[in-house]
């Protein structure tokens, strides 16, 4: 697609890749009580924080450079933040698409919204979390990942943190 544009999509069912996450966010809550991403404290993964959210590489990135932006309290549906996280959400977002610009020669991007079902109560399903996701569209996806579904990530996520942590941004 050589233009910008959004899409907002809903399906009827829960896709795989979406099914395998909710599933090892559930063992993650099963074995410790705790959300997965709640638990996410590691400074070689930060990027920046803002009052509300973190920014990180998440541990096993599937692409480089990926970056989630997390609600620093428990949270299961976006569409539930008020007016404050809202803007704190926006200003942190903008950093980070400025950040992955300056440090990577302004590629093309997907931002993606991972939440909770709609219409289900956070007590049914207390370890999930939404996120925000953004890729970088930096190389194309090749047979392998096609072929098998597994993704070739060479970057170290500790590295690609460390990176986009030290971008110098214009006052």
């Amino acid at each position: 697609m050589s233009h910008s544009h959004s899409q907002i999509m809903s399906l009827p069912i829960v896709p795989p890749t979406v099914s395998a996450r909710f599933a090892s966010m559930k063992d993650h809550f099963d074995l410790t009580g705790k959300c997965s991403l709640c638990e996410i404290r590691s400074k070689d993964l930060l990027i920046d924080e803002s009052t509300h959210f973190i920014s990180i590489v998440p541990f096993a990135a599937t692409f480089p450079f990926e970056i989630w932006i997390i609600p620093r309290d428990h949270s299961s549906h976006f569409h539930e933040i008020d007016a404050e996280k809202a803007v704190d959400l926006g200003g942190l977002l903008k950093l980070m698409l400025l950040k992955m610009s300056l440090q990577l020669n302004n590629p093309p991007f997907n931002f993606m919204i991972h939440a909770s079902p709609l219409h289900v109560t956070p007590s049914l399903f207390p370890y999930l979390h939404w996120f925000l996701q953004i890729v970088p569209q930096l190389s194309g996806v090749g047979g392998f990942e096609l072929g098998t579904g597994c993704y070739i990530n060479p970057v170290f996520p500790e590295d690609a943190a460390k990176v986009l942590r030290e971008v110098s941004v214009p006052n």
